[in-house]
């Protein structure tokens, strides 16, 4: 008989990836994709008259009553899968200072563009 098999770790406690680098950049293309759309949908549905809660000078920086509710949809939906993705990347090296900033708490439909983009843009560092 054989010593019981002993999981194997990697120093300071790292295990290995568990995801293969085409899937993990297929699936974040797919996030990426499911993000835009959520906001594409949203931008459709936006009322004439929406009331503005945090104004700014530029407008795609505004924060309306409309957004708050993109917002609760994507904290719902999303967030838990491009947070797993983001902890994926991060384990491989790979981050981005947009996605860690707008990840928790995106405030309209520009942050979750930018959260799309991000995530396309690391997809394309992991071909590399």
């Amino acid at each position: 008989m054989s010593a019981p098999r002993r999981s194997y770790r990697r120093p300071f406690g790292r295990r290995r990836h568990k995801m293969t680098r085409p899937g993990l950049r297929n699936l974040a293309r797919d996030r990426s994709e499911a993000l835009a759309g959520l906001v594409s949908r949203r931008e459709a549905c936006r009322p004439r008259n929406d009331a503005i809660i945090k104004d700014h000078e530029y407008p795609h920086r505004r924060v309306t009553l409309h957004d708050l509710e993109t917002r609760q949809i994507y904290l719902a939906n999303f967030q838990a899968e491009v947070s797993d993705l983001r902890e994926q990347f991060a384990a491989r090296g790979i981050r981005s200072q947009p996605l860690d900033r707008y990840l928790a708490s995106p405030e309209n439909g520009a942050d979750l563009k930018t959260l799309s983009t991000a995530l396309l843009e690391m997809a394309s560092r992991l071909e590399r």
